[in-house]
């Protein structure tokens, strides 16, 4: 099974939006020495990932598996730089050879509810991408509630059913467009002035890392996938995405 997929190129995608960016790469962090997680591969786990900071930047996660050679998982997180009120951008892709299960967004680091001018600045502009990727084949809400709470009003998940051609490059779409729009944030981003706008954006970025990092290490790599892991990778692969 999955010998004859032709898997999508989620990896080289997603690395071609960002290569806009002056990346320089991350080589350790938290006390991590993250070089082993660059390219791994073991008798059941094949992979990389890797870490970059730019400028309004404070890390990069970017990787992708495959698990027995029927699982593709794919992760992007892009964390600002503590000085911003940006919002921090998800994306979890998980390809099997019928359907693809995927979440992508652009997380607010502010109550967008109340901000209206965040919401405005960030999530309405990124309205259009998700009513034009609403009617994509396995639209649904996300199935956790500790994660839901946190996503933005655009946030799109889907479980894909793959019955035909084209539907895995189809649900990448999203990835990559939302993706480019959180790039051209960047470029407009100020520096918070305000030190209460500053320590509601320093908690709610450390709630979010929080929850991802959980959900990360107790529901996307199952115990199967860690004991099938070298020593430390899971830890690397932590500390490179949250």
């Amino acid at each position: 099974m999955g010998e004859g997929i032709k898997w999508s190129p989620y990896l080289e995608k997603m690395r071609e939006q960002m290569d806009q960016l002056k990346l320089s790469e991350i080589k350790e962090w938290s006390g991590y020495d993250l070089t082993p997680a660059r390219e791994f591969k073991t008798a059941q786990v094949q992979g990389g990932f890797k870490a970059f900071h730019a400028e309004k930047i404070e890390k990069i996660g970017v990787g992708s598996f495959y698990f027995n050679k029927e699982i593709h998982h794919g992760f992007c997180t892009i964390i600002p730089d503590e000085d911003y009120d940006l919002p921090m951008f998800v994306s979890q892709w998980e390809e099997g050879e019928k359907e693809i299960r995927f979440l992508v967004d652009i997380m607010p680091t502010v109550d967008s509810l109340i901000d209206e001018e965040y919401r405005k600045r960030y999530l309405e502009s990124v309205q259009p991408l998700w009513e034009k990727y609403a009617s994509l084949p396995g639209i649904c809400p996300e199935e956790s509630d500790a994660i839901r709470s946190l996503c933005s009003i655009v946030y799109t998940a889907a479980k894909v059913p793959i019955d035909k051609e084209g539907l895995r490059l189809a649900a990448l779409a999203p990835h990559t467009e939302y993706l480019k729009s959180y790039l051209n944030f960047l470029q407009e981003a100020y520096s918070i002035k305000d030190d209460t706008r500053r320590k509601e954006v320093k908690r709610k970025r450390g709630v979010i890392r929080d929850v991802l990092r959980k959900r990360f290490s107790g529901e996307i790599v199952c115990d199967s996938v860690s004991e099938a892991l070298e020593s430390n990778l899971q830890e690397q692969m932590v500390a490179i995405l949250f």
